[in-house]
């Protein structure tokens, strides 16, 4: 069975929730600590969406929980960055 790629799971849920979000580019790599495994992901999206609570959002992904959200402006629009852990 295919497992569901939680990237493009991230994105997604990031657009159902704040529509309007343009992605311009993302990256994600392979994250590892002890006990968990999971992905660091990164997004430079347009500007002009406020993303105000979305460290505290509910963010649904198969197969993965968002254990860490972070946002900021920056010169060429808004950087997202995510932290996303196997839950199975």
């Amino acid at each position: 069975m295919r497992r569901a790629d939680p990237h493009r799971g991230l994105i997604r849920a990031l657009i159902a929730r704040y529509p309007g979000l343009l992605v311009l580019t993302s990256s994600s790599e392979p994250w590892a600590s002890v006990t968990f495994s999971g992905m660091r992901h990164r997004l430079l999206c347009g500007a002009g969406i406020d993303l105000t609570g979305a460290e505290e959002a509910d963010l649904p992904l198969a197969g993965h929980i968002v254990a860490d959200l972070s946002w900021r402006e920056d010169a060429g629009g808004l950087v997202i960055e995510a932290l996303t852990i196997e839950t199975d």
